[in-house]
């Protein structure tokens, strides 16, 4: 059965260091991660399914992969894990 961007984050928050605050707000906004992590893995291989990439990935590829997701929609959101204030609702997606 194959697990996908999602499920696997969930499972690999901790090891990834993503957790708390930065945690509920990624799964506040999960549609723009996922969209993200989509479009990542169609570079990766157009011939797969997203949860195929997803599953061939071993973890390490895997934390790494998901770090430049959470990363790149953190910064395209404004959303700043260390800053206190940043993250409120009125943050938008900046194209």
């Amino acid at each position: 059965m194959s697990e996908t961007w999602r499920q696997r984050l969930s499972r690999r928050r901790r090891e990834i260091g993503i957790e708390g605050p930065e945690y509920d707000y990624i799964q506040k906004y999960i549609e723009f991660y996922c969209f993200e992590a989509d479009r990542r893995c169609k570079e990766i291989d157009m011939n797969k399914t997203v949860d195929e990439v997803i599953d061939s990935m071993k973890d390490k590829k895997f934390d790494k992969f998901t770090k430049g997701v959470i990363d790149a929609i953190h910064k395209k959101r404004g959303y700043d894990p260390h800053d206190s204030s940043s993250g409120r609702e009125t943050a938008a997606i900046i194209s």
